[in-house]
Parts: structure tokens; sequence; C-alpha cells
């Protein structure tokens, strides 16, 4: 599909050390098997530093918070995604698990605990 030539290509790009921010917003992945492509992708990268990956409303976002080491990202937008905790620790164990982390963007969600 495109969706799946566009992640190829980004997985191409991200290898790239002067790729320090993505954005990827307003851009859903709709299926399973994309997600893991594109988490996958984002995990092979050690330069990026910061994420913007909103407006994405979909079930396939929550899998970014558990398929992706954020351990070196100074940014992370998330908003408009829909994610939700629902008494999981995706989000306290990610803020724990980072300590370069200095900005977390988290607005419309549904983050309810």
């Amino acid at each position: 599909t495109n969706m799946r030539g566009a992640i190829i290509e980004l997985e191409n790009a991200l290898k790239s050390p002067k790729l320090k921010c993505l954005d990827w917003s307003e851009n859903p992945i709709e299926s399973t098997e994309e997600m893991t492509l594109f988490t996958r992708a984002l995990s092979q990268s050690d330069t990026v530093e910061q994420l913007i990956f909103a407006g994405n409303v979909n079930e396939n976002a929550q899998a970014l918070l558990l398929g992706v080491d954020f351990s070196t990202y100074k940014v992370l937008n998330l908003r408009g995604n829909n994610l939700q905790t629902n008494g999981r620790t995706d989000i306290p164990d990610l803020i724990a698990a980072n300590p370069p982390l200095e900005k977390l963007y988290l607005y419309k969600n549904r983050l309810n605990d």
C-alpha cells in the first residue's frame, strides 16, 4: 500500500544522522502490520530527538507507547491520538525510562486516571 511504501521510505530517512525531528501528524496508520513497521523504523533511529505524532486518532497509536524506545528523545508530542490509560502504566513508564525528556504533550487524549 501507499502507507507501507511511505514507512519504508521513512525507515531509510531515519538512517541519516542529520534527522533530529520527525513530524508524522494527521496521517493515521490503520493496519497493525504497518504500525509494527512504523515502530520498528522509529526504534532503529538513535539520532531523532523530537517526535510529533499528533492527530492520528485510532487504536494503533497506543502501540507507539509500547513499541518504541524513546529513551533518547527530548520532545514527544502525542496530542490528539485517543491514547487511553485505563489503569495501564505506559505513560508513567515512558517518563521514568526517559531521563532526557524535556517536553511531553498529551492533550486531546483520553487519560482518565
